[in-house]
């Protein structure tokens, strides 16, 4: 199920990158030709840009197509078992303490209150002053945490095959 969900979440936010080729068009048109640039292109392509990169690598490892260099590994296959081992818990590690970091920004930046009271989340300070900072903070802990669940998913089946081997 997690598979599924990281696959399917990497294919439709591949699509962010054609809408980004498509809004640039639009900026460079809009600014050469018509003399009118927007307020809005630049930081919404950022925003369309970080949903492929924050879901990119949960589908790679859905899909099991991260980059590996294999010369010692394919000639050793004992190797291999190690390397993979010796992978998945520096992906435990690191993407453990990337979820935290990533969910105590993104709490500081989405439960922010003005002086009245009011809901104030982080801005971008841009022209557009949009609150997608603290919308991007939230989606990289979600990213974060379905990659370190896939990880760890890769981690008891390692450990599960090793243990049927050891049988």
């Amino acid at each position: 199920m997690l598979d599924r969900l990281a696959i399917w979440l990497g294919r439709t936010t591949a699509w962010c990158f054609a809408a980004i080729v498509l809004i640039m068009v639009y900026e460079v048109v809009a600014r050469y030709a018509f003399n009118a640039p927007t307020t809005w292109a630049h930081e919404t392509s950022i925003l369309l840009a970080s949903f492929g990169f924050i879901f990119g690598g949960a589908f790679c490892m859905a899909e099991g197509t991260h980059m590996r260099i294999t010369l010692l590994v394919e000639q050793r296959p004992r190797f291999a078992r190690f390397s993979d081992a010796l992978s998945l818990i520096a992906g435990i590690i690191y993407l453990g303490g990337l979820s935290y970091a990533a969910w105590r920004m993104a709490e500081r930046a989405i439960w922010r209150f003005s002086l009245n009271g009011a809901w104030d989340p982080e801005r971008s300070g841009s022209t557009l002053n949009s609150p997608l900072p603290s919308y991007l903070k939230a989606l990289l802990f979600l990213g974060s945490a379905l990659f370190l669940l896939l990880v760890l998913k890769q981690a008891a089946a390692l450990l599960q095959r090793r243990s049927r081997s050891v049988d």
